[in-house]
């Protein structure tokens, strides 16, 4: 699995904020009429990353940064992202941890420090004809 970051965002991630959990599903081939894709901006800084042209929106889920733990399984149980908020440290951005999980084994695994319009995109992997992608994003 490839990590890549969008920007460089200078905002700081505090008790209480959430991060938001989206999983997309890139493909060439258009989607169908009645799915949710993803916002033009974000679906442009997606096709610049991975080549492709459309992203409908799978999952989304938003994760409170003050819960000491949480855990979020998609689309199927072979599949799915940790993702645990880290104590926040005086004077310090907040951090989170996540896992990517494929077949029970840990396929990435990385820290996040939230910040307001900086996406974290991580490649998922090829589903159908194209690829699942996790978004993690400060809200």
């Amino acid at each position: 699995m490839l990590l890549a970051l969008t920007g460089l965002g200078l905002g700081i991630g505090h008790a209480g904020e959430k991060i938001r959990v989206e999983l997309y599903l890139g493909e060439n081939t258009p989607p169908a009429p009645h799915v949710t894709v993803a916002p033009d901006k974000l679906a442009k800084s997606l096709q610049t990353v991975f080549g492709f042209k459309h992203y409908e929106l799978v999952k989304a889920h938003d994760i409170e940064l003050s819960h000491d733990w949480q855990q979020w399984a998609v689309p199927r149980k072979d599949l799915f992202i940790r993702v645990q908020p880290l104590p926040a440290q005086p004077g310090k951005p907040q951090v989170v941890d996540f896992e990517v999980y494929k077949d029970s084994k840990i396929v990435a695994h990385g820290k996040y420090e939230p910040s307001k319009g900086t996406p974290l995109f991580i490649n998922g992997p090829d589903f159908k004809k194209g690829r699942l992608i996790f978004v993690l994003e400060a809200k």
